[in-house]
């Protein structure tokens, strides 16, 4: 499956936004240099700053998607809205990783899939307050 361009995508951004009641609630693409598009957002939901790109490629039927510096690919486009809806709900679990591989692991249920995640840029312990929020599900 091949996308037109970022506008399903925004649209599926769209929706998590408004889903999720974070604000702002809307989103525009923007060119990258590579010729691709970037969907860039940054805000609040349920009062916990929390930021995330999409990355994609006209070609492409997945993006990248990054939020608070956790990388996330690839993502179908059926799978974004409900990915950034549950990541910005508080509807995920970030935990403990594997002793001496990877320190943390984030992981979002997507339909009858887990998305996982270890690929966190930077080092240290999650210390945003939206990962914070995360550490406390009683998961």
């Amino acid at each position: 499956m091949q996308t037109d361009g970022p506008a399903q995508w925004t649209a599926a951004v769209g929706s998590a936004l408004t889903a999720a009641d974070a604000a702002p609630d809307t989103v525009t693409a923007e060119k990258t240099e590579t010729g691709g598009w970037s969907v860039d957002w940054e805000g609040q939901c349920r009062r916990i700053p929390v930021w995330f790109t999409l990355y994609g490629h006209h070609a492409a039927p997945t993006a990248e998607v990054r939020i608070n510096d956790w990388i996330f690919s690839p993502v179908r486009l059926d799978q974004v809205e409900e990915l950034l809806v549950k990541a910005l709900t508080g509807d995920a679990v970030l935990r403990r990783g594997i002793a001496g591989l990877t320190p943390w692991r984030l992981e979002i249920t997507v339909g009858e899939e887990i998305i996982t995640n270890d690929d966190r840029e930077g080092s240290g312990k999650p210390d945003s307050a939206w990962e914070i929020k995360l550490l406390q599900n009683p998961r």
